[in-house]
């Protein structure tokens, strides 16, 4: 069901817009993200919706009423808001703070009843933040206070939930309680989160729709499997298929250039020499992998020429002859420990081909191995006189 709709609307400054007819709508009990680079207009995007700046034109109902119909205590029931505004609250505690979400519920004294004492306890343990309800909030660190923050935002106990930049601040660990949080408050309490963030990662992992904003345009908007199987999220930061891979969330510094390792094959090891390599800004490229194949999202994310063979399918003697073609031009093969049977029979041919045309081959075991001993940069692969700090692997009978 829609629970805030935005017609037509024209956002801005001083009259002038930044983002002209925008047409949105937020589900009841969907968690929502606005995504884009600085500047792109989501903070104002948001202060748009909790009605703290003036749309510059248009519509934005909720529940189908035109907001500007609603009163300020009645849309402060409705719609709460946390944004990333610096406040100085002198002499206020944790409790004070987060206390500050029942006004709209305390009347004209503020009185807090046991109802409302009950609701700050719970926001303040949702957020983590319980143990602090007696430091003063001025003393507290940037992530300490965006969880109080946080927890005052879920104390006014509002249907929808207004989040800008909710994660900033925070380390990993509470990032991901964050957004565990407000996923919880969506699917328990039926509420409508809509966040703004800067990791596309965790807000495909963790947003039910997306909202893309780019220019002075919505780019995409729409569920996120939608989008994630589009190309709206690697036009938006300029990916172009590298960096990013959304169906895993995945954000990798693009591969180095250069023909240095060639992995014939994945196993337990591959991923770590993966990340390891890239590094070193070392090169290299693999195959064949499969395409459910972790690797291969690792790969395609760091824009790593891969040879691969659909999911379930047993790889093919044309395509292990690609990838023999590649591999000649690379300076070192590091091979997979493959299983026995008929599904990786091309791949374990493929490595006994190199090693009989005279490639360096080595088994992933043993490279990272050479790798972990920190050896000097340029000193892991054997020299043209044979001179080698690792053992090369001539017999590939294992393989």
């Amino acid at each position: 069901m829609e629970q805030l709709k935005l017609e037509q609307v024209d956002i801005g400054y001083g009259g002038q817009p930044l983002i002209q007819k925008i047409d949105l709508s937020f589900l009841q009990g969907k968690m929502t993200c606005i995504l884009g680079s600085n500047g792109a207009g989501k903070t104002t995007l948001l202060k748009t919706i909790a009605r703290i700046i003036k749309p510059l034109g248009g519509v934005i109902r909720f529940g189908g009423e035109d907001v500007r119909q609603i009163n300020g205590v009645r849309y402060a029931k409705e719609v709460s808001a946390v944004l990333t505004d610096r406040i100085s609250l002198e002499n206020c505690t944790v409790w004070d703070v987060a206390a500050m979400g029942r006004n709209p519920h305390t009347g004209f004294f503020g009185l807090l009843a046991e109802e409302d004492r009950r609701r700050v306890r719970e926001s303040l343990e949702a957020c983590d933040a319980w143990e602090l309800r007696n430091r003063l909030f001025n003393q507290l660190s940037d992530g300490q206070k965006q969880k109080v923050l946080i927890a005052r935002g879920l104390c006014q106990s509002t249907p929808v939930l207004l989040l800008d930049e909710p994660t900033s601040h925070l380390d990993i660990f509470y990032k991901m309680e964050v957004l565990q949080t407000l996923r919880t408050q969506c699917v328990q309490e039926g509420k409508t989160v809509i966040c703004t963030l800067h990791e596309p990662d965790l807000a495909v992992k963790c947003c039910d729709r997306l909202v893309l904003v780019k220019g002075d345009r919505i780019l995409a908007c729409g569920d996120t499997g939608d989008i994630v199987q589009s190309s709206a999220i690697e036009e938006l930061y300029g990916f172009s298929g590298r960096q990013f891979d959304p169906v895993m969330g995945l954000v990798e510094f693009p591969a180095a250039k250069g023909e240095d390792v060639f992995f014939a094959g994945a196993d337990e090891n591959t991923v770590y020499l993966f990340r390891e390599l890239n590094r070193r800004q070392k090169g290299f490229a693999a195959g064949v992998l499969h395409q459910n194949d972790l690797l291969f999202a690792l790969g395609r994310a760091m824009g790593v020429s891969m040879v691969t063979q659909k999911p379930y399918l047993p790889v093919t003697p044309e395509q292990a002859e690609q990838a023999f073609s590649q591999a000649m031009d690379y300076g070192l093969i590091v091979a997979a420990d493959l299983p026995e049977g008929d599904f990786q029979a091309e791949n374990r041919a493929l490595v006994r081909k190199l090693a009989a045309a005279g490639k360096k081959v080595v088994s992933t075991s043993e490279y990272r191995a050479l790798l972990e001993s920190k050896t000097p940069i340029g000193k892991e692969l054997p020299d043209e006189q044979g001179r080698s700090g690792i053992a090369v692997r001539r017999d590939c009978r294992r393989t």
